[in-house]
Parts: C-alpha cells; structure tokens; sequence
C-alpha cells in the first residue's frame, strides 16, 4: 500500500495510473464481450466516470467483473486521491517555517543561550 502511495504522489503520476487502468480495463472487456478496443475504451472513460449512457454494457461474467472493479477502483481510490493531489496542491500553509528560517531560529536561540550562560537561565 505504502508502494501505492508513493507511486501516486503527483497529479501526472496518478493521470497515468488512471489512464492505465483505463486502457486495461477496455482490454479485458474487449476480449470477454467481443468488441473492439475503440469500443471498449469508450466503455471505460463512460464506466469510469460513472456516466453510463448505457449504449454499451457487460453481458458476460468477465466483463460484469471487469466493470465493477473499473466502477470501484474509479469511485473508491483514483477519484479521492486525485482530488486529494489537487487540493493539496492548492493549500499554502502559511505558517510553515521554510529551512532557512529554521537555521535562522536554531542560531537565534543558539546565541541567547550563549549570551545568558547557565548561571542566568529562566528556570521553568
């Protein structure tokens, strides 16, 4: 799972995966119903975006199999992580120090610990 994770961590890494699933997907339906790729790639992106036009559907039990993982896996992992990626995209946390910053404090504080001793330190 952590591959998974890892393995999606930008938008365009998770558009190919997509896209993947997608093509293997319309694969598999095309050869459990007989259609062509074209067909069944048409298949795919109208199942997967949930859209069901219903001008093409599984009949067979390998392309029902077929069709409820692309439905699921679509819905259920792709979709969330996507809008995920983009939305976290989007965040600025705008209370993140940046590492020159940090440097910057941990020499701060450095300093005032050198300037103040031991003998003169706040005790908590």
């Amino acid at each position: 799972m952590k591959f998974l994770i890892r393995a999606t961590n930008s938008i365009l890494e998770l558009l190919l995966l997509y896209a993947v699933i997608l093509a293997v997907s319309a694969g598999l339906y095309a050869v459990f119903e007989a259609k062509s790729f074209g067909d069944a790639l048409w298949w795919a992106a109208v199942t997967a975006t949930t859209t069901g036009y219903g001008d093409i559907y599984a009949t067979t039990l390998g392309g029902r199999i077929v069709t409820v993982f692309l439905m699921h896996v679509t819905l259920l992992f792709i979709l969330p992580l996507l809008i995920g990626r983009i939305i976290g995209a989007m965040i600025e946390d705008r209370h993140k120090f940046t590492d020159e910053e940090q440097r910057q404090l941990l020499a701060d504080i450095a300093f005032i610990k050198a300037r103040l001793g031991d003998d003169e330190a706040p005790k908590a």
